[in-house]
């Protein structure tokens, strides 16, 4: 039995295909949600296999909440709907899993019910890798972080990152409103926040350059750095990140 959640910000269409898959053998519904972040707030609770996900959505579109939802249910795979005729649906039909057209037919869903339902594990992981694909075809950049605080997922604006540390294998994230956690590693982390303006400074800390307010020299060449709104907080330079620090904020 395929467990499957429906994401649409119309309430019309989330209860034609919500039919439609009552209709269907082998699967049942989980779960809806009517926007991009309330998807990527119930996902990870009750792990679906399958996320229907309406491609034009008010606010967060869908193909930006599915690059989120990817990385934080990874084995969850997902299915595109969307108004437009198949000719402008090739960007991702080529490697989605499928993709529905709107208003749903009865018998396309059927078969896609039936293709996921056929797929051994190996054949599932192999899908999984071809949404990954496709949704980078797309060529979506999402400016959110997700983290997590109290059982919740909360999309952060980037810029809203003051500094992000490690400590006993948990990546935390510091703004002004508090401390969150990042369900990833700091590498995984740096890299997502390539081009952004936070920088790998220290083994253990990425620092937002735009929060930065002083750099203070230090003992044998190293730095400090103290950031904005935190008076208290001074985050260690490590020796081979001076160079670019130094380039950064143009100190000689």
């Amino acid at each position: 039995m395929l467990r499957s959640v429906v994401v649409d910000d119309e309430t019309p269409a989330r209860d034609e295909l919500k039919y439609l898959l009552s209709l269907e053998a082998g699967i049942e519904l989980a779960g809806e949600a009517d926007s991009g972040p309330a998807a990527i707030e119930l996902i990870p609770r009750i792990k679906p296999d399958i996320v229907f996900m309406d491609v034009q959505m008010r606010g967060m579109t869908g193909m930006e909440a599915a690059l989120i939802i990817r990385k934080i249910a990874p084995q969850t795979l997902i299915v595109f709907a969307t108004a437009y005729d198949e000719y402008a649906v090739k960007a991702f039909e080529v490697g989605a899993t499928d993709y529905l057209l709107k208003p749903f037919e009865a018998q396309r869903l059927h078969a896609t019910v039936e293709r996921l339902r056929s797929y051994r594990p190996g054949e599932w992981r192999e899908a999984a890798g071809r949404v990954d694909e496709a949704l980078k075809r797309t060529r979506f950049f999402v400016r959110k972080l997700p983290v997590e605080k109290n059982g919740k997922i909360v999309l952060l604006d980037y810029q809203d990152v003051i500094y992000v540390y490690t400590q006993a294998g948990v990546v935390n994230v510091v703004t002004s409103g508090g401390e969150y956690v990042y369900n990833g590693t700091l590498m995984e982390l740096e890299e997502r926040l390539r081009d952004t303006g936070l920088i790998r400074v220290h083994k253990s800390y990425v620092v937002n350059m735009n929060k930065v307010k002083e750099v203070i020299p230090w003992f044998k060449g190293t730095y400090w750095l103290k950031m904005e709104g935190l008076p208290d907080t001074e985050i260690p330079v490590s020796k081979g990140q001076i160079k670019e620090l130094k380039d950064i904020f143009g100190l000689k």
